[in-house]
């Protein structure tokens, strides 16, 4: 009932290669005769491009880049570009000459090119979907070209490490949508038929089969493209617009539960927020639509994060209780080494979730012999738990084979990420089903 980005928040895969050649080009830039008094630094990275290039092979994946490139270029008209990673592009754009916030105007600039980026992507019969994290740095002539780069790189790096798929500055915010044109265009998006629903496939890794979607929510609007989930998500719950979106969500997305074409049964998640567990009308829509429709509320799961339902909180903890005890299953999402949550064991005991979700690109990696730190140490421990409390575990966030054999040597039940799929509208499942659940066997088979 609040579908997220992804829910997933990590580590980047590694560490950026060297920007020096990328810092060479900012300055020699700026030296540039005729040169515009106003440039934009934005360093963007391709998320899941690993993913991408494993699927296409580095033939494919070259032309994906260029793609890529020809897309940014279209959009910042006499920028250098540099490309200084497989899946990092550099870009200096020259801002309008009377720009009266450079700021504004180079995130806007950014939001374009995000916009741009989470097109379909064709590649010789392959259709792929990417999304971007993008760091901004207006530059500064008065400070060295390395610092305004560094600036950039680490503001993109802040995107990543909160799941990707976003925009930030350079001055240490995350800026949202939500001082722009855009906020005004957010209570219109659901009338308008700018907002659609994704699914991405869970599987269990005995067998491969399919456990269910969780539901994920994207909005592209004509004028400013799409909008990343962590931008306009929060802006819906402080407006008070997100209850109409949730049952709206749900009446399109439980009748998917009786999809033509699929013999066997599976479940629908939706991240479920603290906001929306106190928010009694609506989790009675959920249970009359389940109802009418004459669905079996087994086959609806509830996605909370652990700091959902703080210990105290009587009211949420005893919605979550009669939703349960109706029938439907929950999910407790843990994020590894959150600073100022409640232990484990205490959440597990007290909302009594029958699957524990774990976040798999948390630093350390999923299992990665002799190279845990605390976040790794803690999924260890976490699913030591879940082990002795018979209690099933999935790892979220796989991207990598490398993830996939270390949720099996945790002992993780279910598996869930972009190795498997990518989230997909949700329109296309009863085409799509077929196709995904023979992939996922195939990735999932022992050797």
């Amino acid at each position: 009932m609040h579908p997220d980005a992804d829910g997933i928040v990590g580590k980047p895969e590694a560490d950026l290669p060297d920007t020096g050649d990328f810092a060479a080009l900012l300055a020699a830039r700026r030296q540039r005769p005729g040169a515009a008094p106003g440039l934009a630094v934005l360093v963007i990275h391709l998320d899941r491009f690993s993913h991408a290039s494993e699927t296409l092979g580095p033939g494919l994946a070259a032309g994906l880049r260029a793609q890529a490139a020809a897309r940014v270029a279209a959009l910042a008209r006499g920028a250098d570009l540099a490309w200084f990673g497989d899946a990092e592009i550099g870009a200096i754009a020259a801002l309008p000459p009377r720009a009266a916030d450079a700021r504004e105007a180079a995130l806007r600039l950014a939001r374009a090119v995000a916009g741009a980026l989470a097109r379909p992507f064709r590649q010789d019969g392959f259709e792929l979907f990417l999304s971007s994290s993008i760091g901004v740095a207006p530059d500064d002539p008065a400070q060295p070209a390395e610092r305004t780069v560094r600036q950039a790189c680490d503001a993109m790096l802040r995107v990543r490490k909160r799941g990707g798929d976003g925009i930030a500055g350079a001055d240490g915010t995350a800026p949202s949508p939500l001082s722009s044109p855009v906020l005004a265009a957010l209570p219109h998006a659901l009338a308008r038929g700018q907002l659609t629903l994704n699914l991405q496939p869970r599987a269990m890794l005995a067998g491969g089969e399919i456990a269910g979607y969780t539901v994920r929510l994207r909005w592209q609007n004509p004028e400013f493209g799409r909008v990343a989930p962590q931008d306009f998500l929060p802006a819906l719950e402080s407006r008070g617009l997100i209850g109409d979106v949730a049952r709206w969500l749900m009446e399109s997305a439980l009748p998917l539960l009786a999809s033509p074409g699929i013999a066997e049964p599976f479940e629908l998640s939706f991240p479920v927020s603290g906001a929306q567990l106190h928010d009694p009308p609506l989790t009675s829509t959920l249970l009359r639509a389940l109802e009418r429709l004459r669905l079996d509320p087994a086959r609806v799961r509830l996605e909370i994060p652990a700091a959902a339902v703080p210990a105290g909180d009587r009211a949420a903890a005893g919605r979550l209780a009669a939703l349960r005890d109706a029938g439907l299953r929950i999910a407790l999402c843990d994020r590894a080494g959150a600073p100022g949550g409640e232990p484990l064991h205490a959440a597990l005991e007290r909302l009594r979730p029958d699957l524990l979700m774990l976040d798999a690109r948390a630093p350390g990696g999923a299992g990665r012999p002799g190279r845990e730190d605390t976040a790794a140490a803690h999924m260890r421990a976490a699913c030591e738990l879940a082990g002795q409390l018979g209690l099933a575990v999935c790892a979220r966030g796989i991207e990598t084979r490398g993830q996939l054999a270390g949720a099996r040597r945790l002992g993780c039940g279910s598996v869930q990420g972009y190795l498997l799929a990518q989230p997909f509208p949700a329109h296309w499942l009863a085409q799509t089903h077929a196709a995904i659940r023979a992939r996922v066997r195939e990735l999932l088979a022992q050797p």
